[in-house]
């Protein structure tokens, strides 16, 4: 059984590209960066940001963004970026949500294109950028409060004004968050996060331009992370609910709060709280510098610097999904009792001490993730110079990153009921001596101190400095071609120590490493023919690369051979673009993107805790897509969104072996369709607005196509519609009320890899039993009041 530690949450809970939904039913939509979607129905083709998608609307969590599919499964690519720089370097183990939220205090916000985050961070994906308020001639105010059926609060406000008469400003800016989720009655805790955030700066605008002081302030403590839920598997796509366990809305976490884990060091059993501010607990302290200048040639700089220190915890438990045992499938050695209670077995004490209230019914195995909180330093700086030059349109940027964050890492396996507020077990051998002429015999198999299985944690201490230089040129040539050309070139220093026995406890034996002069590329190109001036042809390349470590085992067994691959993503892109004024703008493009050299660590646990480690595994990921997007106003006041996309995502040369009791499994994954992402998507926006305007009906309608559950391609769910609706009104010039429904169909059902299933290579022994994934979000009603002064 696989236990994907920082896999998993890359696919469940982190930052894809997206805005942090308030409730607010905002409709941003998306072209190609090229897409050329201006009145005169000319082509402008330095846009550098994506418009016309729906980021705001997300249907895993009313405080997570939406996942927007690109074919690639997301591995921390994506950003979001504050004042033109990522609010953090890594979302592990600092969550960017934890020290960014959407509210009063952001002013302008977009989604870059795919090219322009390649080109400015050499990330792949799209990025979200926003841009803190700063303040004007007059006194501002804005300020929201937001509610739903399950009792969640929020309330948000930002005040900015003048200064004196010399052109200085002052904005302040105050956030609160108490989420209740899913309204899951949870026995740990009232909220499933509770977040504070605190702004404060002052700006100064000058006749060629302005600049910003900015301090934040972030207290974020999510005592849930990943929404996992046991089904009934039937076979054929079907899943079916689990009687007494709502989907998507009980809590699959052990109602105590109370987790086992083991010391990363010394392996030690000792018992964690979810509550702690250890395990939970964010602390973000950040200061901005950034501004702008205009110089009299016209040439534009605009610059960004950010020093932030935080201390950052996360702690995740997640089921193992196919291991649940049922009584009916256990003989007479395998025994549970309830960690903490007092009784017997079979009204002995049992072995070593061994007591608790038998348990008879299902039982889950699962991981505990715990990584306590930690201090980290992060420095950031961005500087770019623009300048029009007849028909070019030239720009130089310089940024520099330096990243100081240690990273300890505890964990254990353990066994809990399967029910709504789990309860954890004790796991308990029964030996039968009777041809002995002696009874039966109780030994634990987990840990009496805290009920787990022993799981070796690690440790790693990791300073990154990267200094790039990026140039693009986006130019014309005649009335009717568009090009664009660009190039970053990256240079990094890296230092690492780490404890290189892997699944062994460290006991203070750490190695460090340097790496220097490590170089990382990107290149993009675009083009735009413009045949009429409604019709044309696009296309765009990109190539992106960047250095990815790897060890691999000397003689003496220790992982301390440094090794390293690029990692190389191309993605290119050629189509169609139409626009025939308000009736349709119509951009259709086929799309090929190819991962290579990606590394893999795979870790097989069987039920007894066992485990064995396969690493370095390399393989590669293709995608092969056609995506259409229409924009469209038939008739006054309703406009139209659709997008539609086929897209075949496909693991490429990867494979690898196991030797569990000298038995040697081969598993190949080559040509199997990946996880979690549909070949078949579609998304339909409409709105339509009444009373003078002052009334906006709105839906949204997201199709996925039939997912894959596990690598070997042997379990899968059918396709399902995600669905969103609201109503928008006006009150007046300074007030908006804005009611939504997530799920006003109220589908239920699950989706999601499953963790722990890529060796499965027969399902048929799966149909008609329990295993786990995501639940889809339940019927959510939302209502935000917005106010202005």
């Amino acid at each position: 059984m696989r236990m994907t530690f920082l896999k998993i949450q890359m696919n469940r809970v982190v930052i894809l590209a997206g805005l942090l939904a308030m409730g607010l039913p905002v409709v941003a939509r998306s072209h190609e960066s090229n897409s050329a979607e201006t009145a005169d129905s000319t082509v402008v083709i330095s846009k550098k940001e994506e418009n016309n998608r729906n980021v705001m609307l997300s249907a895993e969590s009313a405080t997570m963004p939406r996942q927007l599919n690109i074919g690639l499964p997301f591995q921390g690519d994506i950003l979001i970026l504050e004042n033109d720089l990522p609010v953090v370097y890594s979302f592990w183990t600092q969550m960017p949500t934890t020290a960014w939220r959407y509210d009063n205090s952001i002013g302008p916000i977009g989604l870059m294109s795919f090219q322009e985050g390649a080109l400015t961070f050499g990330k792949v994906g799209y990025m979200v950028t926003s841009t803190d308020r700063q303040a004007g001639r007059k006194f501002k105010g804005y300020a929201s409060v937001y509610t739903t059926n399950y009792g969640t609060v929020r309330y948000d406000a930002n005040v900015s004004g003048p200064i004196g008469k010399k052109g200085w400003g002052y904005t302040l800016s105050g956030y609160q968050n108490f989420e209740r989720g899913s309204g899951a009655n949870l026995k740990y805790t009232t909220y499933t996060e509770e977040a504070t955030f605190i702004k404060a700066g002052i700006n100064k605008r000058y006749k060629s331009g302005s600049f910003a002081f900015l301090y934040k302030h972030a207290d974020v403590k999510p005592y849930v992370m990943g929404g996992y839920s046991p089904f009934v598997y039937k076979g054929n796509g079907e899943t079916e609910e689990v009687d007494g366990f709502r989907l998507g809305q009980d809590s699959y976490i052990l109602g105590s709060g109370l987790f086992p884990y083991f010391d990363y060091n010394t392996g030690e059993a000792k018992m964690g709280d979810i509550t702690s501010d250890d395990a939970s607990r964010n602390l973000t302290d950040a200061f901005y510098f950034n501004g702008e200048h205009r110089f009299k040639n016209k040439m534009k700089l605009t610059y960004s610097t950010m020093y932030m220190q935080s201390k950052a915890a996360l702690t995740l438990q997640y089921p193992l999904s196919i291991n649940i045992s049922e009584a009916s499938d256990r003989d007479a050695t395998e025994l549970y009792t309830i960690y903490g209670t007092q009784g017997s077995v079979d009204g002995t004490t049992g072995a070593y001490g061994y007591t608790g209230e038998a348990y008879d019914g299902s039982v889950q195995l699962v991981s505990t993730q715990y990584y306590p909180q930690v201090d980290i330093k992060t420095f950031t700086a961005r500087a770019e110079l623009s300048k029009k030059f007849k028909n070019h349109d030239l720009r130089g940027g310089f940024t520099y990153q330096y990243y100081s964050a240690p990273i300890i890492y505890n964990s254990a396996v353990y066994y809990q009921t399967v029910e709504p507020n789990p309860r954890l077990l004790n796991r308990i051998y029964a030996m039968d001596l009777s041809a002995y002429g002696m009874g039966t015999s109780y030994y634990p198999v987990t840990n009496p101190t805290n009920g787990g299985l022993a799981v070796a944690g690690t440790y790693s201490d990791n300073t990154y400095s990267k200094t790039a230089l990026y140039f693009s040129d986006d130019f014309s040539v005649g009335k009717r071609f568009n090009f664009g050309l660009g190039a970053r070139i990256e240079h990094e220093n890296d230092e690492v120590t780490r404890n290189i026995y892997p699944n062994e406890f460290v006991q203070d034996r750490l190695y460090t490493e340097k790496f220097k002069n490590k170089y990382n590329r990107v290149f993009i190109g675009n083009a735009v023919v413009k045949l009429t001036n409604e019709f044309g042809l696009l296309g765009d390349a990109t190539y992106n690369s960047w250095y990815n470590r790897y060890w691999e085992r000397g003689d003496d067994g220790a992982e301390n051979i440094a090794k390293d691959k690029n990692l190389v993503v191309t993605n290119f892109g050629g189509g169609i673009y139409w626009n025939h004024g308000k009736l349709f703008s119509l951009v259709s493009k086929i799309t090929r993107i190819k991962k290579q050299n990606n590394i893999a660590e795979e870790t097989i646990t069987n039920a007894a805790g066992e485990s064995e480690r396969v690493y370095p595994i390399f393989y590669d990921i293709e995608t092969m897509g056609w995506s259409t997007d229409i924009i469209s106003e038939p008739f006054k006041n309703f406009n139209l969104h659709l997008l539609f996309t086929l897209q075949n995502p496909k693991y490429k040369n990867y494979a690898y072996s196991t030797h569990f009791n000298n038995s040697v499994q081969n598993y190949d994954y080559s040509n199997k369709v990946i996880p979690d992402l549909s070949k078949v998507l579609a998304e339909i926006d409409g709105s339509y607005f009444l009373f003078n305007r002052d009334v906006r009906l709105w839906a949204s309608f997201r199709y996925f196509g039939e997912q894959q559950a596990n690598k070997t391609n042997t379990i899968f769910y059918n396709g399902w519609w995600e669905n969103f609706g609201g109503v928008d009104y006006n009150v007046s010039r300074n007030v908006t009320l804005k009611f939504q429904v997530v799920n006003f169909l109220n589908q239920r059902g699950v989706k999601g890899a499953l963790v722990g299933g890529d060796q499965i290579t027969d399902a048929s022994s799966y149909i008609g039993r329990k295993i786990v994934a995501s639940g889809i979000r339940p019927r959510t009603f939302e209502l935000t009041a917005n106010f202005k002064f």
